[in-house]
């Protein structure tokens, strides 16, 4: 009993120190239940993600006689994307739609906690069945890596949710697609590395693992102290109203605006000077919208 206690902790503390960082970087915490919510779910998909792993599995050859060619699809596709997909529809279906989704980074934090607990469920069940040096080596490489490809992902659906307040749609279709990209092209690195088995790839793996690593630390840092909210609260006909506050920021990466061009990535933040001085769409839509309710509430009033 005391074993299995003790292999029961190796394989959950990694989670909580790594979910504890990621919370207590969040200046306006998420509510609890919310991150309950997204953790569950991330252990919820594990077995319908195994399932499907299983079955694609065949496709790519037995494990016997795969090549490297043949592993490299398998690392990308069979695991990498199917894990980051279903992790992806959690993250926007619960996340993305959240009324507490007001700051980008809480994209980062909803995708963290959804990898973590995908992450958590994964680590029980290996550390259980192979024991604590398994559960040490996971503690400093899959788990980060979890929560690393959930920090790339984060960061993409932070953008697309700029785009959308903003009405991009051609951006919030490109942030989507990259949201679930990139964290799979780094999953499908960190398995493909490992599944070779080659001690050329094993040291693309440490090299890779202290990368991510550092961009994953550097991000999480960079994002959350930038305190890019997407909303502002303005006081309209002596009522509180959310605004859109993405029109400080650049749509295409977030950087505070500063001037008429990105500091950052060069995107034009008055093309054609469409404003021409005037209130930005975005807001103006929340003051017609203020001033028609308004509007309906005198009426009401009227015989």
């Amino acid at each position: 009993m005391l074993s299995f206690l003790i292999l029961l902790a190796i394989s959950i503390l990694p989670v909580y120190l790594i979910g504890l960082y990621i919370y207590k970087k969040d200046d306006q915490k998420e509510p609890p239940k919310l991150l309950r919510k997204l953790f569950l779910f991330g252990m919820l998909i594990c077995l319908p993600a195994a399932i499907l792993e299983v079955v694609l599995g065949p496709m790519f050859g037995s494990e016997e006689y795969r090549t490297l060619i043949g592993w490299l699809f398998y690392a990308f596709i069979c695991v990498a994307l199917v894990e980051e997909v279903f992790k992806w529809l959690v993250v926007y279906n619960v996340g993305f739609k959240h009324k507490e989704f007001d700051q980008v980074y809480d994209a980062i934090v909803y995708a963290v906690f959804v990898s973590l607990g995908f992450a958590c469920f994964e680590n029980v069940f290996y550390v259980l069945s192979s024991g604590i040096s398994t559960g040490i080596m996971r503690a400093i490489t899959a788990i980060p890596g979890h929560a690393a490809d959930a920090i790339i992902m984060g960061e993409y659906i932070g953008l697309a949710k700029i785009a959308t307040i903003n009405h991009n749609d051609k951006l919030f279709k490109k942030n989507i697609a990259l949201s679930i990209i990139a964290p799979t092209v780094a999953h499908g690195i960190y398995d493909y590395c490992l599944m070779t088995e080659s001690y050329f790839f094993i040291g693309v793996f440490v090299l890779f693992l202290i990368f991510i690593y550092i961009y994953g630390i550097k991000k999480v840092k960079r994002v959350a102290a930038a305190r890019k909210y997407l909303y502002s609260s303005v006081p309209i006909n002596d009522k509180p109203v959310n605004i859109p506050a993405t029109i400080n920021f650049c749509p295409n990466c977030g950087t505070k605006r500063h001037g008429n061009f990105c500091t950052v990535c060069g995107t034009n933040l008055n093309p054609n000077n469409e404003n021409n001085g005037t209130v930005p769409k975005p807001v103006e839509e929340v003051l017609n919208k203020e001033n028609t309710t308004t509007s309906n509430d005198t009426n009401d009033l009227t015989q």
